[in-house]
């Protein structure tokens, strides 16, 4: 299986919009990172969420081990 990096992807992206609030918080607001901030919530949060949810669904479908129910 290759590594795709959504996940590091993910996490980069939301740590940079992190900090970019952060340094909108210690000029004291009102910066031109605020609105690029504002920009780039909906899709980083969109991208985490879908590289998140889709690492959960492949592991529990590419699981090996047998689920409780094949045991009954």
């Amino acid at each position: 299986m290759v590594k795709t990096y959504k996940r590091e992807t993910a996490w980069a992206l939301l740590a940079g919009l992190a900090a970019l609030c952060f340094y909108d918080l210690q000029q004291g607001g009102g910066t031109a990172a605020l609105e690029w901030a504002k920009l780039f919530v909906a899709p980083v949060v969109a991208f985490a969420v879908a590289a998140f949810g889709l690492d959960a669904v492949g592991k529990q479908l590419m699981s090996k081990s047998p689920s409780p129910q094949d045991y009954g």
